[in-house]
């Protein structure tokens, strides 16, 4: 039989017991909070409607507010508003279980209206009941690196108006040396209509000229704001820019396009885009070949939405298994000093920005060697505002 004080004995042991819980998960608690409050990344807490309830230091630093400051806030509230629309679509998605959780980068707009770039991972906290309570979202600045990102992008656009540069010299090299000769006939001639002749045909030899300068031009604008663009015409100024290596080189251009609807896009990077391919083609045929151009309206097969699709091949030597692995990693190049390396790597980064896709079929079999980039674009692929230099300072 238990005696009145092994009685108490015990009672003491079982209240020390819980005492000793209740510290241990005191202990706990206190470190998840400390853990939380001090990470390096930025974290916050929100309800289900994006309201914030717990910030850490990080977080409070990204976006330049205090506790007071983002008691109201939520975190549309911070976002810009061309990047709230995107953000709002995801969220819902998230609360209402159509997704478990997303990662978006996007900006955020500080007090002072200066714009910052954050990588943000978003999923939900779930109560005991696993209905879904709270959202926690952690954050990182990527404002330097979408900086480095856009300086490469501009770096490149460069990299191609040089290589442009010879191929447009010797395009207008041609008709001003026709108008030259014409006017030296003009010059030497006692007939009156042939004169009128000979003067229409160096109008004519000018006219291209201006062609060339206009096409030129349009292919190196910048674009601010997205539009309504046909990828049937944005191939024409880019196959002129190319017309005198392309003569040069002794290849042969295939094009077919077919009705496919406008879409919108930042026109100047998608012709960079199409230049960046026609110029890795003509290189793949320093010996000559054929280059085959192809548009379509096609279906975005993740979305189910209409869109176009571009396919650029070649008649080359192909690309190796090995070099495919690499290809699209900045720097990357088999063309020692006469390539950059960043080509493919800003063109993903452009087809990314305009939620497009690209798919790489090569063969290096004898006779049946060459290489095909097939690129969709979806119809409402450009979101926002272009990430301009302006934007990243």
């Amino acid at each position: 039989m238990k005696t009145a004080l092994n009685e108490k004995t015990e009672d003491r042991d079982r209240t020390d017991d819980r005492h000793k819980t209740k510290d241990q998960s005191r202990i706990g608690e206190d470190r998840i909070r400390e853990a939380f409050e001090f990470a390096a990344s930025g974290m916050a807490i929100t309800d289900l409607e994006g309201r914030f309830k717990q910030t850490n230091s990080a977080y409070r630093a990204i976006v330049s507010r205090n506790e007071m400051e983002l008691d109201g806030e939520t975190i549309l509230s911070l976002t810009h508003e061309a990047d709230q629309p995107r953000c709002k679509e995801q969220l819902d998605q998230l609360v209402s279980g159509q997704i478990p959780s997303f990662v978006l980068e996007k900006r955020y707009v500080r007090p002072n209206l200066e714009a910052i770039w954050v990588r943000n991972s978003f999923s939900l906290l779930r109560g005991g009941s696993e209905k879904p309570t709270h959202i926690i979202l952690i954050c990182h600045d990527v404002t330097e690196k979408r900086r480095a990102e856009r300086m490469l992008i501009e770096t490149e656009k460069l990299t191609v108006a040089g290589q442009l540069a010879a191929s447009i010299a010797h395009e207008i090299s041609n008709p001003l040396e026709g108008v030259i000769n014409l006017l030296y006939l003009v010059r030497n001639t006692d007939e009156i209509s042939e004169a009128h002749e000979l003067a229409r045909q160096a109008e004519d030899e000018i006219q291209r000229v201006a062609k060339i300068a206009t096409d030129t031009l349009r292919f190196h604008q910048h674009d601010v704001e997205p539009a309504m663009a046909n990828i049937s015409e944005l191939i024409d100024p880019v196959l002129a820019l190319f017309k005198g290596r392309l003569n040069e080189a002794r290849i042969k251009v295939a094009l077919d396009k077919k009705d496919s609807p406008d879409m919108l896009c930042f026109p100047g990077e998608i012709r960079q885009v199409l230049a960046n391919l026609v110029r890795n083609a003509v290189q793949a045929m320093p010996n000559g070949g054929k280059l085959r151009l192809r548009v379509r309206p096609a279906t975005d097969w993740r979305t189910a939405t209409p869109g176009v699709r571009v396919t650029v091949s070649d008649t080359g030597s192909g690309i190796s298994a090995e070099t495919r692995k690499r290809i699209y990693d900045p720097f990357f190049t088999t063309k020692g000093n006469q390539g950059t390396g960043l080509g493919l790597w800003v063109t993903s980064q452009i087809l990314a920005k305009h939620s497009g896709s690209m798919h790489l079929r090569s063969s290096e079999k004898t006779g049946k060697s060459g290489t095909a980039f097939t690129l969709i674009f979806p119809k409402n692929g450009a979101e926002g505002k272009t990430a301009g230099l302006g934007d990243l300072s």
